[in-house]
């Protein structure tokens, strides 16, 4: 179902803020789960595995959801709430940090890695 119309200024500005990597998304004990929390409420995205379906839920200082949005495959959000996860993904995950990495080691001359011995 679409983002209704009153929640398209918060749906929108999440996801701005989501691609500019300005949230501290963490996990939240399920996969393709995140939350960001603030002192008096939280607000929850998730993504299920068996359908496609984007949920972004707002809590308030009780954990519990004060508003729900729902975002399908054919809602014209999607593309924005699919960010929303991978955004959140990426950063939980140190995707860009452990590419940086990686590259760093890749980069070096000779042998790599723990179990590497130099010649």
């Amino acid at each position: 179902m679409p983002v209704p119309t009153e929640l398209r200024p918060f749906f929108t500005s999440l996801v701005d803020k989501s691609r500019k990597s300005e949230i501290n998304w963490e996990a939240d004990g399920h996969s393709d789960a995140y939350r960001v929390r603030f002192t008096d409420f939280a607000i929850g995205i998730s993504q299920d595995e068996r359908k496609p379906v984007v949920l972004v839920r707002l809590f308030n200082d009780r954990e519990e959801p004060t508003t729900v949005i729902e975002v399908t495959q054919a809602d014209e959000e999607w593309i924005g709430a699919v960010s929303l996860i991978n955004s959140a993904n990426l950063k939980v995950r140190r995707v860009g940090q452990t590419l940086h990495r990686a590259l760093e080691e890749l980069g070096k001359d000779g042998p790599i890695g723990l179990g590497s011995k130099e010649a």
